[in-house]
């Protein structure tokens, strides 16, 4: 069996474990990132809870390829470090895979967190088997990956685009891109906490499940404009599946049925009928799966 180590760096929290190649995550944590941080600090912590779990599997005698790197923002064409994203500035033009690979001796490269959460859904999860597939992950931002015919689109930013900021309410909340009313403003973290009285998303999930009609509205009122968005960005590409990942997608049907809803209210025809709506396999940890395919299950 072979594995791969995995980062999936995002504007929150840092995701790290080990991936084998059927897309088990076997050893997993989590560091908090910092949006204004030193990247050197964050690289400590990195290596700090990355390099025992490592250790850990070489010691098992297991083949380990190398580290996969899933970040949030857009890749300079090599794609040695991230160029752009409003929610991670520290690691704005940081030369992140060279770093990386200085301190763990391994390869490590670099992919976009929507590209590897659609390829982690592709390979792995809802959307094996599609043939043009949208993925979009919610957290602190909105990213998005497409997949058609087996490949990925990268057109902006060695990704689908910015496909979060797309606007959807002029009146709405204002984004961390400067816009208002952007989808990602609409549906990400710091909205559902807003409608949810301040509380962590977690914990509005939970007092949904118990019933909470408050954390039940805000779930209900974020999917409904999260199928707005999905709808407006279809025509764009065609999708025949649409996979909802990221840590807000753990809410499932609490947030999946107003989506759908919503979705079939706005979207045109032959989209309502021919596009399927559904859940990340995963429960927002699509990205380190995704980064460690890379090693793994590459695209062909």
């Amino acid at each position: 069996m072979r594995f791969a180590g995995a980062i999936d760096i995002g504007g929150t929290a840092v995701k790290l474990g080990i991936v084998d190649e059927d897309g088990r995550i076997i050893r997993r944590e989590r560091v908090p990132t910092s949006p204004e941080g030193e990247p050197v600090a964050l690289l400590d912590a990195i290596f700090t809870s990355l390099q025992p779990m490592m250790d850990t599997a070489k010691k098992e005698k297991n083949q380990v390829s190398g580290i996969g790197v899933s970040v949030a923002g857009f890749l300079d064409p090599e794609r040695l470090g991230m160029i752009h994203n409003a929610n991670l500035m520290a690691l704005r033009e940081f030369p992140l895979r060279r770093a990386l690979e200085k301190r763990f001796s391994l390869e490590c490269p670099l992919e976009v967190d929507s590209n590897a959460a659609v390829v982690a859904e592709f390979k792995h999860g809802a959307g094996r088997g599609s043939t043009r597939l949208l993925g979009v992950t919610l957290g602190t931002g909105l990213g998005g990956g497409v997949i058609i015919d087996g490949e990925l689109l990268r057109y902006t930013g060695e990704c689908a685009g910015d496909i979060g900021h797309i606007i959807v309410d002029r009146n709405g909340r204002l984004c961390t891109c400067g816009a208002r009313g952007c989808l990602e403003a609409m549906v990400n973290v710091a909205a559902v906490s807003e409608r949810g009285g301040g509380r962590t998303v977690r914990e509005i999930i939970t007092s949904a499940r118990e019933g909470d009609q408050i954390a039940l509205k805000a779930l209900a009122e974020t999917g409904w404009w999260l199928g707005l968005g999905l709808a407006s960005l279809s025509p764009l590409f065609s999708p025949d599946t649409i996979a909802v990942g990221g840590g807000i997608s753990a809410a499932g049907e609490l947030l999946l049925a107003s989506t759908r809803e919503s979705y079939r209210t706005h979207a045109r025809p032959e989209f309502r009928d021919g596009t399927q709506v559904i859940g990340s396999t995963f429960e927002g940890w699509e990205g380190l799966v995704g980064a460690a395919s890379q090693f793994l299950n590459p695209l062909a």
